[in-house]
Order: structure tokens, then C-alpha cells, then sequence
């Protein structure tokens, strides 16, 4: 059930009418049946997927917290500190036994359906390298059960949580496949932490107008950015993709730019909607991007562009290798081969390397994206490297971080590399990123001839005006939360009547221009991870 449809949109209604019209006691009850009705409607086969996943995620943290009571019961018996010692080393054995049984079994399952083909492939390609005839087998191809990367990864999470004591675990299995399965953030996310999404999806909710015109006007800007931005932009960029690397460097440079805005509205149009959603129910949803394209390095971007994917990385895998035996040992190894600084530094790059392989073998089974996680990872690393000649510059030329023009120059950088990123990974193969790579620095001034339409193929003028429309609302948005400022204070500054006109305006500009025919892109890009 696509959120782009009539279909979604008439399942929606009944769901906010069944919320609220309802005793507020079968709330829960609503949400966890709508869940179930989403999540069949996309197949019926692929429902015990997700069941499996919260069932044994249920358990593994059910098992962990009666550990943990075990253990604290017997540390009451004991007399002497080494046997203190002696049950909290055994119970931690055992938590971690019960931890990695889940993590193995439910990541498991995620990487045979998502990454069979891949491991297979590259046997066989290793294999012919070597000589050795390999079967001829056909490599298998599973259709990946609906939002199954990020129930997955919501659920090992709350695991996490559990074995590290941060919170008690559910007892409510109802109430867990309540969270795991919430059809707001299935598809695309956020991954949602338990503790902080718990606070309002298990609560109880009236009825409120405010909350309703707030969530249908961020829902509204939300279809909007998908259906009249970036759905055009896919047309463009789609037609670039396959001309730019003949056409020359300013194609590309179009292309790249224009590839990045077009996901941006895709990606942030759906949390739109998603939050819009939410908004309406009562329920808080973390935010997954905080104007990103402010960014002044690429850092800095992975903390405002899809964060809480960042944050998963962060806090379930950077951390825990960071601080690992190994990589601590390593570090102290390395201390007399580089300098203090860079030995210091050698446990975080051993766990970046781990982070930004997962990144690139997360966003897809090839060793493409692969490619593109390292390339995200290099250039962070190289910055850290470089920070303290960085600092020496600025201090030389007496440049302020605060400096207007300097901070306009490093988001202009950043915002060129950001762009760069995503024709890469956009471009289906490692050869076509490298030969729009190469196009990126020839000039051809064949098609520049044609004019202003020959760089925005696909689109028309009055499509073309739609969509730089389009584009400046949305950078004003953006300019306006990065002062600091929520939407709907601008909203709320506006008189009544100019706004509702504005609401008026921007519905019926969804109804008249959100589908111009079947050239469109349809469904969300990042729903196929």
C-alpha cells in the first residue's frame, strides 16, 4: 500500500477516525490492527517475517532482563567479593550468549534475503579468477519482505538496549509489535529507539484540532516535495544519467547537483509525511534531517541527513569496536610506528571502516556501494588528519570560523562533494560513476546550443518553473529552521486568511500538478533498502 496512493490515503482516515472515536483504552489496539492491515496489503507471504523478528527480539530481551534479576538475586547470597565476581562474570557470559544468538539469527536472516546473490557472485567470480570452473548455478534472488532493514535493525537495537541495562524490557508482546511494526516508520524509518518513541506510542491521546492542522499541513508539504519536486526531477536526472557522460562537464555538474535535491525531496517528503502522521496520532517521531545542505563538511552532513540511521551506526557498532580489546591494543601498537595523534586515532578508524562498509553493503548488495561508503569514509578521515594544518591556515590568514564568507565557502565545498556522492551512487555501476566522473572534467558545447531546455531534459518550461518553485519553498524552509525557528511560527506569522489560502493553494497544486503521466517515479527511492 504505496503512501502515495488514494487507497493509503482512504486506510488512513479510517485509522485516525478509529483512533479517536474509539475508548482511548483500545487505542494501541487500533494502531497495532492498522499495522497488521499495511504490512498484509504489501503480501501476505512476507508477514512472518517481521512476526519471527519480534517474536525472538521479545524473548532475547525477556531472557536478558531475567538474567540480570538472576544474577542480582544471587549477588545478595554472596559473601565474599570473588564470588561476586565470579556470578556477574558468568552472567554476563550468559547475556552475551543470549545476545549474540539473536543478533545471529535475526541479521541472519536479513543478510540470506538480501545478500545471498552478493556473497555467491563474488565466490564464483574469486573461483574463475583462480582457475577453477564453477558450477553454473543460477544466483538466487529473494524479494526482500517489506521494510525489513530497518524493523531489523529497530529491533537488535532495542536488544542492545536491553543487555546494556538502559531500559526495562517490554512484557506486552501486543505492545512490542506495537513499535516494530508501526506503519508510519516501516518503510523508510526513522530507525526509532524504543525508549523515546514508547514515551508517546503507548500513551493515551484526545482528540486535538491543533495537532490535526499541523499534521495534515506538514503531510500536505511532504507529498508536495515528493509529487511535484521530485517526481519531476526524476524524469531530468533520469534522462542526464544516460546522456551526461557524452554531453560534457557542465551536464554532469547539473546532474550531480540536481540528483542530490531530487533524493533530498524524495527522502525528506516522506518523513514529512510520515511525521505529518504521527503528529495527528499524538506520537513523537524523531527527525531525520536537520537541513543538511548548511553542512560544513561531511561529517557534519551524516549528522543532518538521515541521522537516525547514523546514529543506529554510532551507537551499536562505531562505539563497540571503538572500544574493543582488539582495536585498543592495536592502537597502542601503532604508537611508535605513527604519530600520537594519528595512533590515537587508529581504534576510530578501525571502526569507521567497519561503519562505512556496513553504510555502503546497507544501501545495496554490490561492491558499488561498497565503493561509495569508503569514499564517504576517506574524506572524513582526511579531514581529521588534516584539522590541525586546517587550524594553522585559518590562524595564519586570521580566518574565524564565524567568518561569513569562509562558512559560505566550506558549504559550498561540502554541498559540491555531498552532490558528487550521489550521481556516484546513483550512476548503477562502479564504470558509469567513473566515466561521469571523467565527463565531470571535459568541456563538450554540442547540446549547450540548445539552450536553457537542453540541461533540464524531460522537463518543460512550465514544468521547469513548477519545480525551482518547488525548490526555493523549500530552501526558505530550510533557512528558516536553521535559524532556529519551527515552521509553524512562520506559519503562525502569516495572517489567517493569506494562510489557509496558501494551504488551499499548495492541495490543489498537488491534485493539478503532483501526476503528470507515467514517466513519473512513482515510490519512494530509499523504500527499496
Amino acid at each position: 500500500m504505496s503512501f502515495l496512493s488514494v487507497r493509503f490515503l482512504g486506510f488512513l482516515t479510517l485509522v485516525f477516525a478509529a483512533y479517536f472515536l474509539l475508548p482511548r483504552r483500545w487505542q494501541q489496539k487500533v494502531l497495532l490492527c492498522a499495522n497488521m492491515v499495511f504490512y498484509l496489503s504489501a503480501g501476505v507471504e512476507y508477514a512472518g517475517f517481521i512476526l519471527v523478528t519480534s517474536f525472538s527480539a521479545y524473548w532475547v530481551a525477556i531472557f536478558l532482563e531475567r538474567t540480570t534479576a538472576a544474577y542480582k538475586k544471587l549477588r545478595e547470597n554472596c559473601r565474599t567479593r570473588e564470588e561476586k565476581l565470579a556470578n556477574k562474570q558468568e552472567a554476563v557470559g550468559k547475556k552475551k550468549k543470549i545476545l549474540a544468538a539473536g543478533l545471529v539469527f535475526n541479521f541472519g536472516i536479513w543478510i540470506v534475503l538480501k545478500y545471498t546473490g552478493f556473497f555467491l557472485g563474488n565466490v564464483r567470480a574469486v573461483l574463475g579468477a583462480l582457475g577453477v570452473s564453477a558450477v553454473a548455478v543460477e544466483l538466487p534472488s529473494f524479494v526482500l519482505p517489506l521494510g525489513i532493514s530497518f524493523y531489523t535493525f529497530m529491533a537488535m537495537g532495542y536488544c542492545i538496549d536491553i543487555y546494556r541495562g538502559k531500559y526495562a524490557a517490554e512484557k506486552n508482546f501486543g505492545r512490542f509489535l506495537l513499535f516494530v511494526s508501526f506503519f508510519p516508520h516501516l518503510v523508510q524509518g526513522p530507525f526509532s529507539r524504543y525508549d523515546r518513541m514508547g514515551e508517546t506510542l503507548y500513551a493515551e491521546h484526545a482528540f486535538s484540532f491543533d495537532r490535526l492542522g499541523e499534521g495534515l499541513v506538514r503531510m500536505l508539504w511532504g507529498f508536495f516535495k515528493k509529487m511535484v519536486v521530485a517526481d519531476r526531477l526524476g524524469i531530468m536526472v533520469g534522462q542526464l544519467y544516460a546522456t551526461a557522460g557524452n554531453d560534457g562537464g557542465v551536464f554532469v555538474l547539473v546532474l550531480m547537483v540536481f540528483a542530490r535535491l531530487r533524493l533530498y525531496a524524495d527522502f525528506s517528503g516522506y518523513m514529512d509525511i510520515a511525521a505529518g502522521i504521527c503528529r495527528v496520532l499524538g506520537i513523537s517521531l524523531q527527525e531525520n534531517f536537520t537541513q543538511p545542505f548548511f553542512a560544513r563538511s561531511i561529517e557534519e552532513v551524516w549528522r543532518r541527513w538521515h541521522i537516525t540511521l547514523g546514529e543506529w551506526f554510532r551507537d551499536y557498532v562505531f562505539y563497540p569496536v571503538s572500544m574493543s580489546g582488539m582495536a585498543q591494543k592495536l592502537g597502542k601498537r601503532c604508537r611508535g610506528v605513527f604519530s600520537p595523534m594519528t595512533a590515537r586515532l587508529i581504534p576510530s578508524y578501525l571502526a569507521m571502516a567497519v561503519v562505512w562498509t556496513a553504510t555502503g553493503l546497507w544501501h545495496g548488495a554490490t561492491w558499488y556501494y561498497v565503493l561509495w561508503g569508503w569514499m564517504n569514509m576517506g574524506i572524513i578521515l582526511l579531514g581529521m588528519q588534516l584539522a590541525p594544518l586546517y587550524t594553522k591556515v585559518k590562524q595564519a590568514l586570521k580566518i574565524s570560523d564565524e567568518n561569513r564568507v569562509f562558512r559560505m565557502v566550506q558549504m559550498g565545498r561540502t554541498f559540491l562533494i555531498f552532490c558528487y556522492m550521489e550521481m556516484f551512487s546513483g550512476a548503477g555501476s562502479t564504470k558509469a560513476a567513473l566515466g561521469l566522473t571523467a565527463a565531470l572534467f571535459r568541456v563538450h558545447a554540442g547540446r549547450i546550443t540548445g539552450g536553457l531546455s537542453a540541461f533540464f531534459p524531460g522537463l518543460g518550461s512550465f514544468s521547469l518553473c513548477v519545480v525551482f518553485t518547488g525548490l526555493v519553498l523549500m530552501g526558505i524552509a530550510d533557512v528558516w529552521k536553521e535559524k532556529g525557528r519551527s515552521l509553524q511560527s512562520l506559519l503562525q506569522s502569516i495572517p489567517m486568511p493569506v494562510r489557509f489560502l496558501g494551504y488551499a493553494a499548495l492541495f490543489y497544486g498537488i491534485l493539478l500538478l503532483g501526476n503528470t503521466g507515467a514517466d513519473l517515479t512513482g515510490g519512494f527511492m530509499y523504500a527499496q533498502f
